[in-house]
């Protein structure tokens, strides 16, 4: 598997500067919209932690923000990466907590199985109608060993048993071919191409909307 095979299907929401999926969120998801009938009020962690024998999806520790903070500034991901919600580490886990109890966003961290350092993360974001929007990206020097697709396919998997998730959805910028061979070949399909749908800078994103209901996800690794 080539290195750039590993990537991300994180991206930029528009309008925030947290790890949103949701191009309305206002910054740090402050104003983060509620929906009727949505699965959960609060998102619990996956109990037992889904894991691999290279890995663990654990929550956001202080101790991770050095990591993460430089992950953002990988210039191979830089472009669909945004920044942490907060400049200050306990204020981040804060922040995470938060969003996970108000139900909109499960943050998880790629954990190394053997000494717990931050290798990547995960992401759901919850929407209306019980869809969900996830994202994965791993740091450069993990990348090309499958960690985004194996992580990628564990989240998919307990949000449909877990979460009774009905559809899940993963968006990818054209402009990140690593993003969708990753979204591909975790069994997302590509259904269209959503044209100037996030801004970057001064200019637009056209970005394909990827989905998966839940007789097409494959089992966990």
């Amino acid at each position: 598997m080539g290195s750039g095979s590993d990537l991300n299907v994180l991206h930029r929401g528009e309008g925030g500067t947290g790890r949103e999926s949701l191009g309305s969120a206002a910054p740090g998801f402050a104003g983060i919209r509620g929906y009727p009938g949505r699965i959960a009020v609060t998102l619990d962690y996956p109990d037992p932690p889904l894991s691999c024998p290279a890995f663990l999806l654990r929550p956001f520790r202080s101790d991770d923000f050095d990591a993460a903070s430089a992950f953002t500034r990988d210039t191979a991901t830089s472009r669909w990466v945004p920044p942490l919600p907060a400049d200050d580490p306990d204020l981040v886990v804060a922040l995470f907590e938060r969003y996970r109890a108000d139900g909109d966003l499960l943050h998880l961290v790629i954990a190394d199985i053997e000494d717990g350092a931050y290798i990547g993360e995960a992401m759901l974001v919850m929407g209306d109608h019980d869809v969900g929007e996830v994202g994965c990206g791993v740091v450069a020097s993990r990348r090309g060993a499958g960690i985004a697709s194996r992580a990628l396919r564990l989240l998919d998997r307990w949000c449909v048993d877990g979460l009774g998730v009905k559809r899940l959805q993963a968006l990818v910028a054209v402009e990140n071919p690593a993003g969708l061979e990753l979204a591909r070949r975790v069994g997302f399909r590509a259904e269209g191409l959503l044209r100037g749908y996030w801004g970057d800078g001064d200019d637009r994103v056209d970005v394909v909307m990827h989905s998966m209901l839940p007789d097409e996800v494959p089992p966990a690794d």
